[in-house]
C-alpha cells in the first residue's frame, strides 16, 4: 500500500507546483506591461499576441493546445491572464528589484577601491568625517560605479551640513542606480533640510514608484505634503505609511500617528474634519 501511495503523492506535489499556461503567459506579459507607455498601444497588443501564440505552440498538453486553438478557448484564456497580471507582475518586479539591489549595493571588485572604502567606513564609524571623505573619494576615483561609496560619501557631507555636496553625490549614485532606495530616501531628507519641500516630495514619490512596499517613501512624502499644506495628499500618504508600519509591527507606527494627529489638527482649524473622515474611510481606518 505504501509503495503505491508514495509515487502518487510525488505526482500530486509536482502538479501543484507546475505553472498553468495562464501563469506562464502572464509572467512573460509583464515585460510588455513594463514597456507599454514607451512602445504604444498597437505594439503592446502585438507583444501580448506573440506571447500567447508562443505559449500555445509550446504547450506540452495536446488537449490544452487544441482547446486554445479555438476562438472560444482564447476568449476564455485572456480574461484569466488579465486577472493574474497585477499579482504576477508585482512578484516579477519585486524579484528584479531585489536582484538589482544586490548587484549595486555590493563591495567593489576593484581591490584598491574596496580597501579605501573599508578605511573610510572605519573613520565614518568614529564620526571622523573629513578623513572618511578623503578615502571615499579615493574609492570612487578607483571605481566610478561604486554606489555604496557615493552614498556614504553623501552621508558624510550631510553630517557636516554641506547639503549641496551631499545632493551632488546622491545624484551621482542615482545616475548609476536610479532605483537606489538609500539615495532616493536620503536626497529627499537633504532637500527637506534645505526647506525645498517640493523637490523632497519628488524624490519620495520616486521612492514610492520603485519601492511601493517601503513605508519611508509614504511617510516622507506625507510629512512634506503637510509642510506645503496639501493636507489631502499628506493624509493619504501617512495613512498608507501607518498601515505598512502596523503590518510590520514597526516602532515607527507611533511616529505616523503623531503626524496623523498634526494633520487632523490642521484640518480641524480649517473646518475640514469631514475630509479627514472621508480619507480615513477610504483607507479602512475606523475613528473612535
Amino acid at each position: 500500500m505504501k509503495k503505491t501511495l508514495l509515487p502518487i503523492f510525488i505526482l500530486i506535489s509536482f502538479l501543484s507546483n507546475a505553472q498553468s499556461i495562464e501563469e506562464k503567459i502572464a509572467k512573460k506579459a509583464c515585460e510588455c506591461e513594463e514597456q507599454k507607455t514607451k512602445i504604444g498601444e498597437e505594439a503592446y497588443r502585438s507583444c501580448i499576441a506573440d506571447i500567447v501564440k508562443e505559449a500555445i505552440a509550446t504547450e506540452e498538453d495536446a488537449k490544452i493546445r487544441e482547446e486554445l486553438n479555438t476562438v472560444e478557448g482564447l476568449m476564455a484564456l485572456l480574461p484569466k491572464v488579465k486577472s493574474l497580471l497585477p499579482e504576477i507582475c508585482d512578484k516579477v518586479k519585486g524579484q528584479k528589484t531585489d536582484e538589482k539591489r544586490k548587484l549595486f549595493y555590493s563591495d567593489s571588485k576593484i581591490e584598491s577601491a574596496q580597501n579605501a572604502y573599508i578605511i573610510a567606513k572605519n573613520f565614518m564609524s568614529k564620526n571622523q568625517y573629513k578623513p572618511a571623505i578623503e578615502n571615499f573619494l579615493t574609492a570612487i576615483k578607483n571605481d566610478e560605479k561604486f554606489v555604496l561609496a557615493y552614498d556614504d560619501l553623501a552621508v558624510c557631507y550631510r553630517q557636516l551640513e554641506k547639503y549641496n555636496d551631499a545632493i551632488n553625490y546622491y545624484k551621482k549614485s542615482l545616475e548609476i542606480y536610479p532605483e537606489g532606495d538609500f539615495a532616493l530616501m536620503n536626497i529627499a531628507v537633504v532637500y527637506s533640510l534645505k526647506s525645498d519641500f517640493k523637490t523632497a516630495i519628488q524624490y519620495y514619490e520616486k521612492l514610492i514608484q520603485y519601492h511601493p512596499e517601503n513605508a519611508e517613501g509614504y511617510f516622507g512624502a506625507g510629512k512634506n505634503y503637510l509642510l506645503v499644506k496639501n493636507y489631502e495628499k499628506a493624509l493619504n500618504n501617512i495613512f498608507t505609511a501607518h498601515r505598512i508600519y502596523t503590518e510590520e509591527n514597526s516602532k515607527y507606527a507611533k511616529d505616523s500617528e503623531v503626524v496623523i494627529g498634526a494633520i487632523y489638527q490642521k484640518l480641524q482649524e480649517e473646518n475640514k474634519e469631514d475630509l479627514f473622515k472621508k480619507i480615513a474611510k477610504e483607507h479602512n481606518i475606523q475613528l473612535n
